[in-house]
C-alpha cells in the first residue's frame, strides 16, 4: 500500500492507494524461483516411486503457462474447490488455451494447503504422479502460480 499527502487550499488530503500490479509482479517473481528449484532437481535426475528419473533438461518460464496456473489457483481458492477440471468443466489445456498458449501438451500439478513453496516441492517430489510429472523430458517449459494455499505448476511443449 502506497500512502500520499496532498496539501490542497490549506486542507490536507491524504490518499492510500493499494498497488495490486505489485503483488501480482512478486508472485510472479516468487513462482520464478520455483522453476530454478524444479530445474535443480531435473538436471541431478530423482527417484519418483520406484523408478529412477534420470537427469532431465532444463525447464524455460512461459509466462502464457504461468498466467494459466494463476488463474486456476485463484479460480479454485475463491470458489473452494480442488481438482484439475473446474466445475464447468474445463481442462487444463483448455485454460492454458484460453490465455493464449498454443502448445500441444499439457502436464498439471496441483496442491492446496501449502504456505511453503519448499514443503509443497517436497510433497509434489515424494508423490510418484507429481513427481513424474516435474520429470517429464515431453514438458521444455513451465509456469507457475499461487494463490493464498493453493499452488498450480503448468508444464507445456510446443
Amino acid at each position: 500500500m502506497r500512502i500520499y499527502t496532498y496539501l490542497i487550499s490549506g486542507f490536507v488530503l491524504t490518499s492510500f492507494f493499494m498497488v495490486g500490479c505489485q503483488k501480482e509482479e512478486k508472485n510472479a517473481q516468487d513462482m520464478r524461483g520455483m522453476l530454478a528449484l524444479i530445474n535443480a532437481i531435473r538436471t541431478a535426475g530423482c527417484q519418483c516411486g520406484s523408478d529412477w528419473m534420470p537427469p532431465a533438461k532444463e525447464l524455460t518460464w512461459n509466462d502464457t503457462l504461468a498466467s494459466a496456473a494463476d488463474n486456476h489457483a485463484l479460480d479454485m481458492d475463491k470458489r473452494d474447490y480442488f481438482d484439475h477440471i473446474s466445475p464447468e468443466g474445463t481442462s487444463p489445456i483448455q485454460r492454458a488455451q484460453q490465455v493464449g498458449y498454443s502448445g500441444l501438451y499439457i502436464g498439471e500439478n496441483i496442491a492446496r494447503g501449502y504456505s511453503s513453496m519448499q514443503r509443497v516441492l517436497d510433497d509434489w517430489k515424494a508423490s510418484e504422479s507429481h513427481c513424474k510429472t516435474m520429470m517429464d523430458t515431453l514438458y521444455t517449459e513451465m509456469g507457475a502460480g499461487r494463490s493464498e494455499t493453493y499452488w498450480v505448476q503448468e508444464f507445456g511443449s510446443r
